[in-house]
């Protein structure tokens, strides 16, 4: 079973766990954070943190990272906790001209077996390479996020060099053409941890239990693969309940900070 310690940092450190990906996913390669760049422009595809800078150079690294995306026009996010550096790295992102756009809950769940009650209508099963590609629409649609982020989302995963290991899933309703929900499960490379991460449900079906189902189904394969604990940032306002209902205990809370090029009108969240 993994540390208490190790289950922290894992929280923070694998919203960055996604391999480089020619031409979609690189590695940000700035001294005192961790982040990656893409081509879309997105405060979630475009991601800094675990910053651990200096007083004297914060303001500059912070100043030449926003920098670099609004040279090319591209949104950027960047996640915050209690561990980061310096201490008063949120006020300095805002007065770099980042806003703040959500809160999280970083959760862990050290009981793989915890009885979950999932919605017996829901089918939740893994997706091939080729109905992740068919489902991008209902992906953009459910996350809430543009077409082309979606697209960028389903290539860096499908594209992902071994041996990453992840699974996606789709959830299905009778009566529904096609999935209506969709979530992903990454193994922490080294560990016996996995993430469940990139989860969402199509707004006119949330309540009925889909988002339940897919955590039972990503642990119970999760558990049969050898996996000792999951980590999840949940959103405080949507999935931080319903995750807390079904077992998992916040560790650590996570703040969502965005930037975006003038005069573009984004939604803003994790």
């Amino acid at each position: 079973m993994p540390a208490t310690d190790q289950l922290v940092d894992a929280v923070e450190r694998t919203m960055f766990v996604y391999p480089e990906v020619p031409g979609l996913l690189t590695d940000l390669r700035v001294p005192g954070v961790v982040g990656r760049e893409s081509p879309v422009s997105h405060p979630v595809a475009n991601l800094v943190g675990c910053a651990d800078l200096d007083d004297a150079d914060a303001d500059a690294t912070i100043a030449a990272i926003r920098d670099r995306f609004a040279a090319q026009a591209k949104s950027f996010g960047w996640i915050t906790s209690p561990a980061s550096r310096p201490r008063d790295l949120t006020q300095r992102l805002l007065e770099a001209g980042l806003v703040k756009a959500d809160e999280l809950a970083g959760m862990v769940l050290t009981d793989l077996a915890t009885p979950m009650r999932a919605n017996p209508e829901v089918e939740v099963r893994p997706a091939s390479v080729d109905e992740q590609r068919r489902a991008i629409p209902m992906t953009a649609t459910a996350y809430g996020m543009p077409l082309d982020v979606a697209e960028w989302f389903t290539e860096a995963l499908v594209g992902a060099p071994r041996p990453f290991r992840f699974e996606m899933y789709h959830a299905f309703l009778p009566g529904h053409d096609g999935p209506v929900a969709f979530g992903n499960l990454v193994f922490v490379p080294g560990t016996s941890i996995v993430l469940l991460g990139g989860v969402a449900t199509v707004s006119d079906l949330r309540g009925r239990g889909i988002y339940t189902s897919l955590v039972a189904r990503r642990l119970a394969d999760a558990r049969a693969a050898g996996a000792d604990a999951a980590v999840i940032q949940a959103v405080r306002g949507t999935s931080a309940p319903v995750c807390a209902n079904l077992g998992f205990k916040e560790v650590v809370p996570l703040e969502f900070y965005a930037w975006v090029p003038p005069g573009v009108d984004m939604d803003l969240h994790a």
